[in-house]
């Protein structure tokens, strides 16, 4: 049997090339458009679950004063430039001393939270962190894009000597999401990771960044200026702070 290993050990060796498709400047440059209105370009910013900090890097061409985040030190350890900030930490557990202007997560990093309670810490968390009249905006994946695209996360491939297949699957009762990467390593060494992601309802959303005090200035559709509904794949909030 494989041995199951923490998610991100070994997937920060890969995730550059099964994230190959995306482009990070056009993801930043979306970023800049939703919060320029609240912001100055001295607005000081904190990724949250920044990985392998490649988004952060695209930021700084608009935010200069960006930090990143993340649980992994793996993949933090893969970021392209060493001049960044990076800080290893637990976004339900922040350490920062310090309020930013902006605070940001992407690509589905929310729906690591598998409970409401956890996603309730997360955004009291980030209001703890933030100025008043700061900026939280992150995107959670929803179940239409779990049901319409689960076929494309079922591949397999081979980077860097590292072979691996990706099995993906959603329990439509449980609003579980889960992709199990079965990884080789060069020398025949076999791992498994298993990453889960909680598809909740967008309304959740809604409620609990009403209880922890923001207000939801945008609900978007993803990568786009038209509003989210229960029928869209992805959501995009921009909440600010209440002074």
């Amino acid at each position: 049997m494989p041995e199951e290993i923490k998610p991100y050990r070994l997937i920060a060796e890969i995730y550059s090339h099964l994230m190959r498709f995306i482009s990070y400047e056009e993801w930043a440059e979306y970023y800049y458009l939703l919060t320029k209105d609240y912001l100055t370009s001295e607005a000081s910013v904190l990724e949250l679950a920044g990985g392998n900090c490649r988004l952060s890097l695209r930021l700084k061409k608009y935010y200069e004063n960006t930090i990143t985040s993340d649980l992994s030190f793996e993949m933090l350890k893969q970021s392209e430039e060493n001049g960044l900030e990076r800080v290893c930490c637990n976004m339900l557990s922040l350490p920062f001393k310090k309020e930013f202007d902006l605070i940001v997560s992407a690509f589905d990093s929310v729906n690591y939270l598998l409970t409401r309670k956890s996603v309730n810490q997360l955004f009291r968390e980030a209001y703890q962190c933030l100025r008043p009249g700061g900026i939280f905006s992150f995107d959670v994946s929803l179940e239409r894009n779990s049901i319409k695209n689960i076929r494309y996360l079922n591949r397999k491939g081979t980077y860097k000597g590292i072979r691996y297949i990706q099995k993906s699957n959603y329990d439509k009762d449980r609003r579980i999401h889960t992709n199990i990467f079965d990884i080789t390593l060069a020398n025949g060494s076999v791992f498994t990771e298993i990453h889960k992601q909680k598809i909740f309802p967008l309304e959740v959303y809604f409620e609990l960044l009403s209880r922890n005090g923001f207000l939801i200035k945008e609900c978007f559709s993803a990568f786009s200026f038209e509003d989210a509904d229960m029928n869209a794949e992805r959501a995009q909030f921009v909440a600010l702070k209440l002074k």
